[in-house]
């Protein structure tokens, strides 16, 4: 999947955005064939991106496109990988129909955006932890505002609760190659955790002796903060840089007496 062209915005509940990632052989015409397949069927196609670079012999074409929620996927897929040009096919679906098209100066979840490679990422974070006194809190508080300004802003385009706020984060994170979420946690209690699959940080960081995910964990809290109206705290617990397999956070309600400012100084309970 070509997770740099997944980008959030709009919704329409008579359809569902499925990607596709198709592999033909590099010929001439073969790309016109699936193009005219996709057009046949009145596939509205949103973005595309076409990569030959990885074998002169295979070609990549991935792209994100509307589809009525009445198609058959699994039968359109077999149709489209009966034809000729196509070798493989990879498909997923996006639950909340949301994409954004992939202009200068681009935009994710409202906001100017850029790709950046992990590496570059982790590096500052990195020299935060160098350089900065209580570069943990620092990051958390960081981790906060984000959090907090994406659940604000899938509050403006449709009904965000619990019910649907774990899915809605978790296509997220998948979108723009931050990880990929499994979330466990009551709805009421707001006791759980999260795990996280492939973290940027952790993947890129090396071998270290404690978690180093703290970003992470401020999104997650700032986000579920917004989400249900009160303070909560997220900390990690296990983390793939210190050697475990997966980076695990926990939720958990703030004290009482602890309100979102106080989240915001990094003030622990």
């Amino acid at each position: 999947m070509v997770q740099d062209l997944c980008m959030f915005a709009g919704w329409d509940e008579a359809t569902e955005i499925v990607w596709f990632k198709i592999h033909y052989p590099a010929g001439k015409g073969n790309l016109a064939s699936i193009l005219n397949f996709l057009e046949e069927r009145d596939v509205e196609i949103k973005i595309g991106h076409i990569d030959n670079t990885e074998s002169e012999d295979v070609g990549y074409y991935s792209i994100f496109t509307r589809i009525k929620k009445d198609v058959d996927l699994e039968k359109f897929t077999q149709e489209l990988k009966a034809l000729g040009p196509v070798k493989d096919i990879e498909y997923g679906i996006s639950k909340y129909n949301m994409i954004y098209s992939v202009d200068f100066p681009m935009n994710v979840i409202g906001v100017r955006a850029i790709i950046a490679r992990a590496k570059t990422l982790v590096d500052i974070i990195k020299t935060f932890y160098e350089n900065a006194p209580h570069a943990e809190g620092l990051l958390i508080q960081s981790g906060l505002k984000g959090g907090i300004e994406a659940a604000k802003y899938f509050e403006n385009i449709m009904s965000l609760d619990m019910n649907n706020a774990g899915d809605m984060i978790s296509e997220l994170f998948f979108a723009i190659g931050w990880g990929r979420l499994d979330i466990e946690c009551d709805c009421e209690t707001m006791i759980g955790r999260v795990i996280v699959r492939d973290s940027f940080i952790a993947d890129v960081w090396g071998d270290t002796e404690q978690p180093i995910c703290a970003f992470i964990s401020g999104y997650l809290a700032g986000y579920f903060t917004q989400v249900t109206g009160r303070p909560i705290q997220v900390r990690e617990v296990r983390c793939k840089a210190t050697g475990h397999e997966v980076c695990e956070h926990v939720i958990s309600p703030a004290p009482e007496t602890m309100k979102l400012e106080h989240l915001m100084r990094g003030e622990r309970s």
